[in-house]
């Protein structure tokens, strides 16, 4: 199991810098994807690592998966195509959701914390 996660990790490593190198002359939009890419799983991970964390702090941390599911498939397609970036829009979700899906996160902690 260990070297499965050496694998991973490896592997996540070294698509995270590919993915900087790939976006360091694209829109700030594909730089924000592949930067998103690389510090959620590893602000996930520092949480993890420091158990007991607070809920309104672990809950918007766990509901930042969604979006990192959907950041790969966004910094492929501006990669692509730089027209598909949106100025409206980060990692290629709408900035209300951001706003109103992180206060909403904090406050489910918050509450059931």
């Amino acid at each position: 199991m260990r070297l499965v996660i050496v694998i991973v990790a490896a592997l996540w490593g070294i698509a995270a810098v590919w993915a900087f190198v790939k976006t360091s002359e694209r829109s700030r939009d594909a730089q924000l994807t592949a930067a998103y890419i690389v510090l959620w799983p590893a602000l996930a991970v520092t949480l993890a690592l420091n158990e007991p964390v607070p809920l309104w702090l672990a809950v918007p941390v766990v509901f930042g998966f969604i979006p990192w599911l959907m950041a790969g498939p966004h910094l492929f397609a501006v990669l692509q195509d730089p027209a598909a970036t949106r100025p409206d829009e980060v990692i290629g979700i709408p900035t209300l959701y951001w706003v109103w899906g992180g206060l909403g996160a904090i406050l489910l902690g918050i509450v059931f914390g």
